[in-house]
């Protein structure tokens, strides 16, 4: 038998529930896949789907660059734009408003 671990959440209470609408073949898909691990398919489900939800998560948690990305980006940095009438406007409202202490 395959490793399978469930997953954390199901020591929590099975209260909730979603239900989805599939065809025939992902049903034996996942059917063929619970028995083959030996457990209910409620556990395999709930297990696939905190699995995926989890990693789509982390995926979208940080922006990996590409080698391309990283160095226009850098040269951005080492070269920033010269600042637009509107933020030159709100840096002279700002300094208008504030009074510096000394």
């Amino acid at each position: 038998m395959q490793d399978f671990e469930p997953s954390d959440l199901e020591s929590e209470a099975q209260s909730r529930t979603t239900q989805i609408r599939h065809g025939d073949t992902l049903y034996n898909l996942i059917e063929r896949a619970a028995i083959s691990l030996a457990v209910d398919k409620s556990v395999f489900l709930r297990t696939a789907i905190a699995r995926e939800a989890e990693r789509v998560l982390e995926r979208q948690s940080r922006h990996v660059l590409t080698s391309e990305d990283a160095e226009k980006f850098a040269l951005a940095l080492d070269a920033p734009p010269e600042p637009t009438p509107r933020a030159k406007t709100a840096v002279e409202l700002y300094r208008a408003h504030i009074v510096y202490a000394e």
